[in-house]
């Protein structure tokens, strides 16, 4: 067994620790108990970025490269996580209130970049036991009776036989500060790092993975692999060699022939938004929308709670607060009340602004790609909100899907989405109610709706199409071939084609049923 510590100490203990792991040196080394089995335990520590700095004067910044740990899981295995790290009991910094949700993406950052392994993760309510072939993934106090290192966020202990990998158990530090974020580290009181529970994950599993430390064997580069949590939380050009050493590339897609682009069609979505109850953490409303075309795009998002008051709508949000990110999940923009932004003229010339202060809205010109609004309640207030996207110029480029994420509710929280389509010829849709979906990976959310029904509204309130289980409607085999069928049979899709005008989706649940849902729109027209 051996045991790797990178502890907090003093500033001149830590970078005489420092020295020690350079100079090839381990802080503690235990014999190996049998033969045929290793066992192995690799952490991760938080360090106080003056002693980075500091570290970083003394040492050269040759860069050498990856260091592997000499197992690895045999090729082509699936290797699946039981994820018990539970609810976070609060919500977290990025907005989520499961710790298991928070760190998931993990494991679709390795997944993506190695070609004969694949993690995969399950949700579990379960304690770590090594040696059951399970691999396991939860908080602890201790690493399986051992104390955990000063100042260790988390230990990954695994087990192998004749060089393969046959479990791997990830410990998070229960004593240890951890939230979910992005962007650089942030610092609590004490001066110290707070854990971002995603990076520390990318970490451990590339220790699951059978990579090691390379700044613990004389090497200065740039990885999440390094031991001391830092400002990456991303996987480095030097972690991805490490696992493609072992696991291989993924082949790359063949890059198509290039086709002329189609003349677009007379008709596109000019507006699409969503009405539900806003709640706070994984329950806020996130609304999601594709600009389609080789042009950008100039368009209005805005949130509204109060006017829907006006209109006879119960519990409103009272103060809703919007966020426009990129498909990376950078910030494009955020505001609160619209009139208080450096856009406010702008978006009051536009005709699309608020009725009342406290609704935000935001103006923005996207290129082509996939965007995201998040709505929540200042000071995590809750009640019924409507997000809404607007074009605001004539271009070729357009809105082609919108995907809208809340809680379901009954009578007037129920989710409501509006559509409206402009032009001069039908468009051909596809409308999706999702649920079940959403408790598998990779949302893995708790919660949902168990069994969605949809219903398509003309402006006048007519009822144009309904469906329950989309496999047994008799558009079954259309929406199959479309490309978009849903990955559940207890969700529903409606296949239209609709002439210009005002359309409206109501998804509630069976027998009044409530809980985390999608509603999505598609534009199947080239």
């Amino acid at each position: 067994m051996r045991l790797e510590e990178y502890c907090d100490r003093s500033l001149m203990g830590s970078i005489l620790r420092a020295f020690m792991d350079i100079m090839g040196f381990t802080l503690f080394r235990l014999p190996r108990g049998c033969p045929l089995q290793q066992r192995s335990l690799a952490s991760l520590q938080i360090l106080s970025i003056l002693i980075v700095l500091a570290i970083g004067i003394l040492l050269s910044h040759h860069a050498e490269g990856y260091v592997l740990e000499g197992v690895s899981w045999p090729s082509g295995s699936v290797v699946t996580f039981q994820m018990g790290l539970g609810p976070a009991g609060r919500t977290l910094i990025d907005g989520n209130t499961s710790w298991n949700t928070a760190a998931s993406p993990a494991l679709t950052a390795w997944d993506n970049v190695v070609a004969r392994l694949d993690y995969t993760s399950n949700v579990a309510s379960t304690s770590a036991s090594s040696g059951d072939h399970v691999n396991t993934v939860v908080f602890s106090t201790t690493v399986f009776g051992q104390k955990f290192g000063t100042g260790t966020l988390a230990v990954t202990y695994y087990r192998s036989m004749n060089k393969s990998i046959v479990e791997a158990d990830i410990l998070f530090n229960k004593n240890q500060q951890f939230d979910s974020y992005r962007g650089p580290l942030r610092y609590g009181s004490s001066g110290w790092a707070i854990g971002d529970i995603r990076r520390v994950f990318i970490h451990e599993l590339g220790h699951a993975l059978g990579l090691d430390h390379p700044d613990q064997h004389g090497q200065h580069v740039d990885a999440i692999m390094n031991s001391v949590t830092s400002n990456r939380e991303t996987l480095s050009a030097d972690d991805t060699a490490g696992a493609q050493s072992m696991y291989g590339a993924p082949t790359p897609t063949p890059t198509p022939t290039p086709t002329p682009t189609p003349n677009p069609s007379g008709s596109h979505l000019g507006n699409i938004s969503t009405r539900m109850n806003v709640g706070s953490g994984n329950n806020v409303m996130i609304a999601g929308f594709i600009v389609w075309g080789s042009q950008s795009k100039t368009i209005l998002v805005r949130a509204l709670g109060p006017t829907l008051g006006s209109y006879g709508v119960a519990n409103v949000l009272s103060d809703p607060m919007l966020e426009l990110h990129a498909s990376s999940g950078a910030t494009i923009a955020t505001n609160d009340d619209w009139q208080t932004g450096s856009q406010a003229s702008q978006i009051s010339s536009s005709g699309y602004a608020p009725s009342n202060s406290n609704e935000p809205a935001l103006i923005a010109t996207l290129a082509a790609g996939s965007y995201t609004a998040i709505v929540r309640g200042y000071n995590n207030s809750t009640g019924i909100g409507l997000v809404e996207v607007y074009e605001l110029d004539t271009l070729s480029s357009r809105l082609s899907n919108i995907s809208t994420r809340g809680q379901v509710g009954t009578d007037q929280s129920v989710v409501i989405a509006g559509l409206i389509i402009d032009g001069s010829t039908s468009k051909k849709l596809i409308i999706r109610a999702l649920g079940p979906s959403l408790a598998a990976p990779p949302f893995s959310l708790s919660g949902t709706l168990s069994d969605p029904v949809l219903e398509l509204h003309d402006s006048s309130g007519n009822l144009l199409a309904s469906n329950d289980d989309w496999g047994i409607g008799t558009q079954a085999a259309a929406i199959s071939s479309s490309g978009y069928s849903p990955r559940n049979a207890k969700e529903s899709a409606i296949i239209a084609t609709l002439p210009t005008g005002n359309y409206t989706a109501i998804i509630r649940g069976v027998n009044n049923s409530t809980g985390l849902a999608l509603v999505d729109a598609y534009d199947l027209d080239p």
